[in-house]
């Protein structure tokens, strides 16, 4: 009964139903997580055993592996149930998407908000872009095309690709990044694991731009080699034990 919806593209299936199709991405804006808190200002500078937030068993994974010592709690609702959750002091810090706070321009709502490098917590497939989902009309695809962006089709591509290779949706822990560096080359981070951050495979490239199209695949079948479809099977079974 709808042309076209829009959505957050991490949370977009790599799948499509029969008579549907991904018809753009928009321009990507920060795709890193951030922390967020009212005492600490970093994951490094949070005091042994703090509380922190998130349901996400991709940043529980990235968290354990940096800070085993802290206590994951669950983190739920929109984002202002979430962070007036941190103000009644639920939490000592809570981990969201970094775009989404910039966005609302809710910053000042929490003393510290920093956003967290790539380099620390790999994000989520297509984070801070929307996807717009359509039919097959070629009216549709005609109108919405103008929303493409160039970078984010390129990075996506990448992303979703490697998802979807690996066979693995939201309910895994799985951080994917393609970066463009410059006209001729692309970064690609990538990691699976466990959710207590025990066991994981990474990787970290740089390759030609030209191959992106290719490239996620390609790089799921190099994690795959390693044992990733067996290690993710493991991740969803401790998820939801």
């Amino acid at each position: 009964t709808a042309h076209l919806a829009v959505h957050s593209l991490k949370d977009v299936p790599t799948q499509f139903e029969d008579g549907l199709q991904l018809a753009a991405v928009t321009k990507r804006f920060d795709p890193r997580d951030a922390i967020l808190s009212n005492k600490y200002t970093s994951i490094d500078d949070l005091p042994q055993g703090a509380v922190v937030g998130t349901t996400s068993l991709r940043r529980r994974m990235a968290i354990k592996m940096l800070r085993p010592d802290i206590v994951l709690k669950d983190l739920r609702g929109n984002i202002n149930t979430r962070i007036a959750k941190l103000n009644a002091g639920e939490y000592d810090a809570i981990i969201l998407a970094a775009t989404g706070i910039q966005k609302l321009k809710i910053e000042n709502e929490v003393k510290y908000f920093t956003p967290i490098e790539t380099d620390v917590m790999i994000p989520s497939m297509g984070q801070a872009t929307l996807g717009i989902e359509t039919t097959n009309d070629p009216k549709v695809l005609e109108i919405v095309k103008v929303l493409n962006d160039r970078d984010a089709h390129i990075e996506s591509t990448i992303e979703r690709s490697f998802v979807d290779t690996l066979q693995g949706g939201c309910q895994v822990p799985i951080g994917v990044k393609a970066t463009i560096i410059d006209e001729n080359s692309i970064r690609v981070q990538a990691i699976v694991g466990l959710p207590d951050g025990t066991e994981s495979i990474s990787e970290d490239i740089t390759v030609d731009i030209k191959e992106f199209e290719t490239l996620g695949q390609k790089l799921a079948q190099i994690f795959i080699d390693q044992g990733a479809r067996e290690l993710l099977d493991r991740a969803e079974k401790l998820a939801f034990k």
